[in-house]
């Protein structure tokens, strides 16, 4: 699969458009609330209590918890609001007359779980600690999860990348809609809607987290029927919150729901990551640690109430920042989602860029709140100042590097140069005079020289005398020294010259490296070409002399008998006889010189025991009476030179039948392997000592009387069929094992030509023939 590139799609991009809509208005009410009268505890749009809020808040302080609902302030009757209100804008409208007035407190009548309670509650602002606990940062966190959501959707297609940015969706609305809950309640649709969806969105995406459980793997349809009552439920929050009854109910229920999801998210990929081992261990690590903990910390932070809840969710909400980021990371690093996709260097600054330009925005706008400038117009300052700040930092960046760092534009132009060139170079020297080249191409100074120089100096880099000196090494070896001079006019050598030059030198050491053995290898070739000559030199030494001493007798001898002939004396019956042994013994020294020459293979199919029979009925005379232990098992034909194959067990027997003497045993045995066949030429005599391959060549014997070229001529021909022959000694065998290929071997069972077909093939021209050299 190829990589391939971010794609943008509209769905992502309407999905990006509305959560933004959604931030836009949210972050709008939010300023206008910073610094609002608060009396003491937030409610919810149905008056009930919220959990949420400082410990210090005086409604938390004296007891009041969700579902405890508001029934009157300051003597007013907040339970029957008008049509399409909520109960809790007379609630609001009181606490703001109250500030207004400068009154300190309002009077509440709560209906708790123990019965009705009457109490003053104390009425605060909404400070810049609670600002950003409840809105600024969670307000961040919704971004960087519509952030996550986009980049899921447009990397990646398949069911996690789905279910992860369709919970990221989710969890972007609920961050961006918190804030707005308990003050303006513009966006309370959006965020029971989103509240009542997620728990089902988080059990379904940790089920495919990295990968399918064997739950969904059995059962496919249950993610479709997560979704069904998590929608069905979401409509049902919904409706009963604009009817204005249950609600109250189905918020509980739905909190509930919520952290069982959270729960549940965190117990899921704790649980596959203590089971997972090697790389998937590796890939759950950091889903562990950003999943599994915050999501633990706000399930717990759910069941909380009073000022401890308060508290836990102080530390508990900042986490929610560290999912989608781990999410990003846990996609650059190890790819979770199988996207395939290239990592776009400017899209990953982008990304970056944007975090970094937001958390500067509220860090400017906390620090001028901090000196009492007011909320709006700071945020509004800070924003400014961070685009800005964004949209000249790249082009101030690039003109910095253009100034002060030109190595860094010329840095890969000047690499893919230099590779270019050192690709097909194999000299030392010509390594040396192309790193020279390149370097004072790109970087003006006094001088360039690599050196080829001793090994014991300074393997580290330094400035010396204005210039630079940078060891060249490889795999640890000191392969020379690249020297510059100073820069024109004194100039000082920045870091990204160093880093360029490193990495020339680099691939100047390994193209030297190259080189290097490249000039080694030839060496050793052209000695190997020298040692072969001498070889060849040697054996046709060799071969001369046996020629010489073998054809001086019969010449002297029948010199003799011309010399006695031409004195008329006459030639008795010893000399005939002895003049005949010598002429055959001159046939068998020309005999074994043509066996040597260049030969043909012509195969035809054989069957094995005919090649035997054939190889016995030769040496019947040294055979004599003992019997030759021939075990074909199966019975198999081979694809061969008759007279070449029959020339080879005839060799091989000879051998063995002089190293038993008359006194040991003599067989030959076939096998099928799972390669083809071994043909196996055996006996029991003394064997051979030392390295078995010496016994293949020309002219070496350990028999007294032995030519040395029976062994050697049966390798010549048992490599010019292709197969191979090996000797093997026992503990009371002596063993020559021919190895034939399946290719070669045709069973019986199967079918095979016969002799006089063969022959009339060859009549045909259609057997095969190889040159044997």
């Amino acid at each position: 699969m190829e990589p391939r590139p971010l794609q943008l799609r509209w769905p992502v991009g309407l999905m990006v458009l509305f959560a933004f809509c959604v931030f836009g208005v949210a972050i709008c009410d939010a300023v206008g609330f910073h610094g609002a009268p608060i009396a003491g505890v937030w409610v919810d749009p149905d008056a009930a209590v919220s959990n949420t809020g400082l410990p210090s808040w005086d409604g938390l302080r004296k007891g009041l918890r969700f579902p405890d609902r508001i029934l009157e302030i300051d003597g007013q009757d907040i339970t029957r609001p008008p049509p399409h209100a909520y109960r809790a804008a007379a609630f609001d409208r009181a606490v703001t007359q109250a500030a207004r007035e400068g009154r300190s407190s309002v009077h509440v009548r709560v209906q708790t779980a123990e019965g009705t309670r009457e109490i003053d509650l104390l009425i605060e602002r909404v400070s810049s600690l609670v600002w950003w606990t409840y809105g600024g940062i969670l307000f961040f966190s919704g971004i960087l999860y519509i952030a996550a959501a986009a980049i899921a959707l447009s990397v990646a297609r398949g069911p996690l990348p789905r279910a992860f940015a369709k919970l990221a969706f989710l969890s972007a609305l609920l961050s961006f809609t918190f804030f707005d809950l308990h003050t303006a309640r513009h966006l309370v649709p959006v965020m029971r809607f989103c509240y009542a969806m997620a728990p089902a969105a988080m059990i379904g995406f940790v089920l495919r987290l990295p990968d399918d459980t064997a739950l969904i793997a059995r059962y496919p349809w249950v993610p479709r029927a997560l979704d069904g009552a998590g929608l069905a439920l979401a409509v049902a929050f919904v409706s009963a919150g604009r009817q204005g009854e249950g609600a109250v109910g189905m918020e509980r229920a739905c909190t509930l729901l919520y952290g069982f999801g959270l729960f549940s998210m965190a117990a899921i990929v704790t649980l596959r990551f203590v089971r997972a081992q090697g790389q998937r261990r590796d890939l759950l690590r950091p889903l562990l640690l950003t999943l599994g903990l915050p999501h633990a910390l706000i399930a717990g932070a759910l069941l909380m109430h009073g000022p401890v809840k308060a508290a836990a969710d102080i530390v508990a909400l900042p986490t929610l920042t560290l999912t989608p980021l781990a999410t990003m990371v846990a996609l650059v690093r190890n790819d979770i989602w199988k996207s395939r996709t290239l990592l776009s260097r400017f899209a990953t600054r982008a990304v970056i860029g944007a975090i970094a330009c937001v958390l500067a925005i509220g860090l400017g706008t906390a620090l001028s709140v901090s000196l009492a400038a007011p909320l709006a117009g700071s945020l509004l300052a800070a924003s400014a100042g961070a685009i800005l700040a964004t949209a000249l930092v790249v082009p101030a960046l690039r003109f910095g590097d253009k100034a002060f760092f030109p190595s860094l534009a010329d840095y890969k132009p000047t690499v893919e140069q230099l590779s270019a060139e050192l690709a097909s170079i194999a000299s030392p020297q010509d390594v040396v005079r192309a790193v020279e080249r390149i370097v004072r191409r790109w970087l003006p100074c006094a001088g360039v020289e690599f050196a080829l120089e001793e090994a014991h100096a300074s393997a580290l880099s330094h400035v010396e005398a204005g210039g630079l000196t940078l060891p060249v090494l490889f795999q640890g070896r000191r392969l020379g020294t690249l020297r510059l001079g100073p820069k024109p006019g004194g100039a000082l050598f920045t870091t990204e010259d160093l880093d360029l030059l490193k990495t020339i030198v680099n691939q100047g050491a390994l193209a030297m490296a190259h080189a290097l053995a490249y000039a080694e290898l030839e060496k050793r070739r052209q000695q190997q070409a020298a040692a072969f000559r001498d070889e060849r030199e040697a054996l046709v030494e060799t071969l001369s002399a046996e020629i010489a001493h073998e054809v001086r007798y019969p010449i002297n001898f029948f010199r003799s008998i011309f010399q006695r002939a031409s004195t008329a004396r006459g030639l008795d019956d010893e000399d005939i006889e002895i003049g005949c042994e010598e002429v055959e013994r001159l046939e068998r020294l020309v005999s074994g010189l043509r066996r040597m020459a260049v030969q043909h293979v012509e195969r035809r199919t054989v069957p094995l025991a005919e090649l035997c029979a054939r190889a016995e009925v030769l040496l019947r005379d040294r055979i004599g009476p003992r019997p030759i232990d021939i075990e074909l098992g199966d019975i198999d034909a081979v694809r061969c030179d008759v007279d070449k194959v029959t020339q080879v067990l005839v060799n091989l027997l000879a051998n063995a039948l002089d190293a038993t003497d008359g006194r040991g045993d003599v067989g030959i045995r076939w096998m099928r392997t799972g390669e083809g066949g071994e043909l196996a030429v055996w006996d029991t005599g003394p064997g051979y000592s030392g390295d078995g391959s010496q016994l293949f060549a020309p002219w070496y014997t350990t028999k007294p009387r032995g030519s040395g070229l029976g062994l050697a001529i049966a390798s010549r021909l048992v490599s010019a069929h292709g197969w191979t022959i090996e000797p093997t000694r026992g503990t009371a065998k002596t063993v020559f094992v021919v190895a034939i290929p399946l290719a070669d071997i045709v069973s019986i069972s199967h079918g095979m030509e016969t002799e006089s077909s063969v022959d009339s093939d060859i009549e045909r021209g259609t057997p095969d023939k190889e040159s044997v050299a």
